[in-house]
C-alpha cells in the first residue's frame, strides 16, 4: 500500500517544512511496513433511510441524522471493515518504548496508512457503476459509536478479519476502520466526508470546508 508522507505528518501535526519531522516519518515507516498483514471486508447492503437514521436490509437499524443526511439519494451501500492487523500494535507499542518521539510518528504513521489501505480497497470494489460516497464510521456526526457493535455484527469482523471490539468501544487492532460507503448514480452528491461531519474543531477537518 502507499505511504503517504504529507498524511502521517497531519497526524503527527509537524509544522510545514519540518525536516526532522519528515526524516522521522520516513525512517519509522520502513520499521512499520514489514509489520503490516492488513485485512478487509466489503459487504454490499441495499438501504431505506429516512430524517432519523438508515435500515440495512438485514433488518439493522443505524440511528444518525447525519448518516441518513450523508446517505441521501443512496438506495445502496457498501459496508467496510479494514484493519492493518495485530503486528503494527505491538511495534508501535516496542518504538515507544524506545523513543517518545518514535512511538508519536508511529502512531501518525499506521494512522495514515490504514486511510490509504482503505482508499486502495474501495478503489477496487465493485460498485455495478455507482459512483462512491465518502466513509462514514461510528462517532462521526451523531452516529452514536455504540452502535459499532451492529455494524461489527453484521459483518463479522472478529472471524473474517481478526478485528474484535473491547467493552469500551476500542477496535483491537487498534489501526483498524470500519464504515458505511453510500453507493450513488448521481456524481454530484459525492462529496467531501468534512461536509457532512459536525466535529468543526477536528484537527483534521479541511479548513476549506465551511459549517454548513
Amino acid at each position: 500500500m502507499e505511504f503517504k508522507q504529507k498524511e502521517a505528518l497531519r497526524y503527527l501535526r509537524a509544522k510545514p517544512g519540518d525536516k526532522a519531522a519528515e526524516i522521522l516519518v520516513d525512517t519509522v515507516y520502513l520499521k512499520l511496513r514489514n509489520e503490516v498483514q492488513a485485512r478487509y471486508i466489503l459487504q454490499k447492503h441495499a438501504i431505506t433511510a429516512d430524517e432519523a437514521g438508515v435500515t440495512l436490509d438485514c433488518g439493522v437499524r443505524f440511528h444518525s441524522r447525519a448518516l441518513a443526511r450523508h446517505l441521501k439519494g443512496c438506495n445502496t451501500v457498501l459496508l467496510m471493515g479494514a484493519t492493518l492487523g495485530s503486528r503494527v500494535d505491538a511495534a508501535i507499542r516496542r518504538l515507544a518504548l524506545i523513543s517518545v518521539a518514535e512511538g508519536a510518528a508511529a502512531q501518525a504513521v499506521a494512522a495514515a496508512l490504514i486511510e490509504s489501505y482503505c482508499d486502495e480497497v474501495q478503489a477496487q470494489a465493485e460498485t455495478g457503476g455507482l459512483l462512491q460516497r465518502p466513509r462514514f464510521s461510528p462517532g462521526y456526526g451523531d452516529w452514536p459509536l455504540e452502535e459499532q457493535r451492529q455494524l461489527f455484527a453484521v459483518l463479522n469482523c472478529a472471524k473474517r478479519i481478526g478485528l474484535t471490539l473491547t467493552d469500551g468501544l476500542m477496535m483491537a487492532p487498534s489501526k483498524s476502520v470500519t464504515a458505511i460507503i453510500g453507493l450513488s448514480e448521481d456524481a454530484a452528491c459525492v462529496q467531501n466526508k468534512c461536509m457532512t461531519c459536525s466535529n468543526i474543531n477536528c484537527p483534521y477537518r479541511d479548513t476549506d470546508i465551511k459549517k454548513v
